[in-house]
């Protein structure tokens, strides 16, 4: 008898980021198909989440059996999953029914950035994406120079404005109305309002939701700096996905931001109750309003706009059967419009097949990806509905309101105010957005006057987001950003909820928390201190920090928000008397 060894090589095996915890606790229960917008669209159960999950698992597991080490089995990962990974709106349907409560759409993104730092994705759209954003800041390839061209003439962009409008890529170079429409309704509530201008860079929403993560520290770090910069004490925008990543996103790669975060119908609300924005006119239609992902489920507003739509004049409101937490997705996000256009397009259809049903004429939302993808949507379907954004419904309401002519000797009825009678009406721009696009000056002329100041520092980077500190090795923070001590106290300063200017006033305060009047110092030892007392003489508290003695500037910002709590108390004691 012969005896035959059987010499087997170890298979390869397979390093998954940590997602052990979310594989475990998928219990194959199947509630996430029939909200997948995805498996719709290509009927496979690969598509489904619960198919990715099992698929994922068999990964994990893959190289452990005896067979696999007898056979020497190399485990891949197949192009028919990166595709299936990719078949996804990240829109968070999935998580919404889960009854095992995975954070699926975090799982989403982990895998995909997984799949991108072992090379198997991104897809080709979204590589393509990455360079335009890389190089031109927006994911349309367009100069820097006219991103605030669309900015409204008779609207003053301040120098130090009270809130910082934030456009977004989308709204800059192609849906300009939004941005125009936004600032005009929020400049008639008597706010000072500004922008970053052609230092307004992409919030890397689109690339963070295909799994790249690489350009998200520059850019954020970019967006929290020049920002702080301008004094602002809040930021405002009419998109659901840069307000989603600039709230949330920006502080996991960098920092949070030094103002306060509100989506344009969140702060239309706050507006409207103050008694500050007029609604002058009527609006005559029965509407819906259709919840983005971004601001909806994963964000939790889902009050505010309807809150705001119900105080229109005129307006029917009804509900469409998916809402709120359970809303059916548009198809335009998480990357799968741009690599899968027609099957988004599909999905859009179906969800205005979803306010037919409830006989709206008009559906309202909130995010220039849903209105661009519902508008193709209702093309595709055939359908008469109108899809406007909420900023374009309230510029028609909150115009000023029309005077009637007075009546003549004759016995003549006035003729009303016109007031807009269908969507149709409503839903005319005032000026094309190829109108906007071309303004009578040039584009370095208009960055000129509309661009914030340049002088932007760059300061310390935040703490690593656990994926990047786990499974990113080769990248080093200290790389990317200054170190300095006087970023790290500034940096210290945010968390504590404070925001500051730069090189403030004639005296060019190095840090001022303007509002506490406190100036802080950061500056080698035996630096000249002789405008300190001038400072004091003016109100300020000067905080003075050597160099040497800052380590991570959490002592130092305590110090700093000390101070400033207690100078508002006395200026508020001082107020009263």
């Amino acid at each position: 008898m012969v005896e035959i060894t059987i010499k087997a090589e170890a298979p390869k095996s397979i390093k998954l980021p940590r997602i052990q915890k979310e594989l475990t606790q998928c219990v194959q229960c199947g509630y996430c198909i029939s909200v997948c917008e995805a498996h719709g669209q290509t009927p496979w159960e690969s598509v489904t989440p619960r198919g990715k999950i099992y698929y994922l698992n068999q990964l994990d597991k893959a190289g452990m059996g005896l067979e696999d080490k007898l056979l020497g089995r190399n485990v891949t990962v197949s192009p028919e999953f990166v595709d299936a990974m990719y078949k996804c709106t990240g829109c968070g349907n999935c998580e919404a029914v889960c009854h095992a409560n995975i954070h699926l759409v975090e799982l989403w993104e982990n895998v995909r950035a997984w799949l991108v730092k072992n090379n198997y994705g991104p897809m080709p759209a979204h590589k393509a994406m990455h360079e335009k954003i890389e190089e031109n800041h927006n994911p349309y390839g367009e100069p820097d120079e006219t991103r605030s061209a669309w900015w409204p003439k008779d609207v003053e962009n301040a120098a130090v404005p009270d809130v910082m409008f934030f456009a977004g890529c989308t709204a800059s170079y192609r849906m300009m109305e939004l941005a125009k429409a936004g600032v005009t309704v929020l400049s008639r509530a008597g706010v000072k309002i500004g922008t970053m201008g052609s230092e307004e860079w992409c919030c890397t929403s689109p690339l963070i939701r295909t799994g790249d993560r690489t350009l998200s520290l520059k850019f954020s770090e970019h967006t929290v700096e020049t920002a702080d910069g301008t004094g602002a004490k809040d930021m405002v925008m009419t998109c659901s996905g840069c307000y989603k990543t600039i709230l949330n996103d920006a502080g996991k790669y960098y920092s949070k931001t030094g103002q306060n975060v509100h989506h344009f119908s969140q702060y239309v609300e706050k507006l409207i109750a103050e008694r500050k924005l007029p609604l002058n006119n009527e609006f005559k239609a029965k509407a819906t309003y259709h919840d983005p992902c971004h601001l909806g489920r994963h964000a939790g507003v889902f009050d505010p706009p309807r809150n705001v739509i119900k105080k229109i004049k005129g307006l029917e409101f009804v509900e469409m059967y998916r809402n709120r937490e359970g809303s059916r997705c548009c198809g335009a996000g998480g990357g799968y419009k741009s690599q899968y256009g027609d099957y988004a397009v599909n999905v859009a259809a179906e969800r205005i097949a979803d306010a037919e049903e409830v006989g709206a004429e008009l559906i309202i939302t909130c995010c220039p990806f849903c209105v661009l993808n519902l508008r193709a949507g209702a093309k595709k379907a055939g359908s008469k509905i109108k899809v406007m954004d909420l900023s374009e419904v309230l510029l028609q309401v909150t115009a000023p309101k029309e005077e009637a002519p007075a009546k003549p000797a004759a016995k003549a009825e006035a003729v009303p105010a016109k007031v807009a009678e269908t969507p149709k009406e409503v839903a005319k721009p005032e000026v094309t957005p190829k109108e906007v696009a071309k303004p009578a000056d040039t584009p370095k002329e208009v960055a000129k006057q509309q661009t914030t100041p340049k002088e932007v520092v760059k300061a310390v980077a935040a703490e690593p987001s656990e994926w990047v500190e786990k499974e990113t090795e080769e990248v080093y923070i200290d790389d990317y950003t200054d170190n300095s001590p006087e970023a790290l106290v500034r940096r210290a300063a945010w968390n504590n909820g404070l925001r500051c200017r730069r090189n403030y006033g004639i005296e060019r305060i190095p840090v001022a928390f303007v509002k506490g009047r406190v100036a802080v110092f950061v500056e080698p030892k035996g630096s000249d201190m002789t405008m300190d007392s001038k400072l004091r003489a003016k109100g300020w508290t000067v905080l003075r920090y050597n160099e040497e003695d800052i380590t991570d500037g959490a002592m130092q910002g305590e110090d700093i928000a000390k101070a400033v709590k207690e100078n508002l108390k006395a200026a508020k004691k001082k107020k009263k008397r």
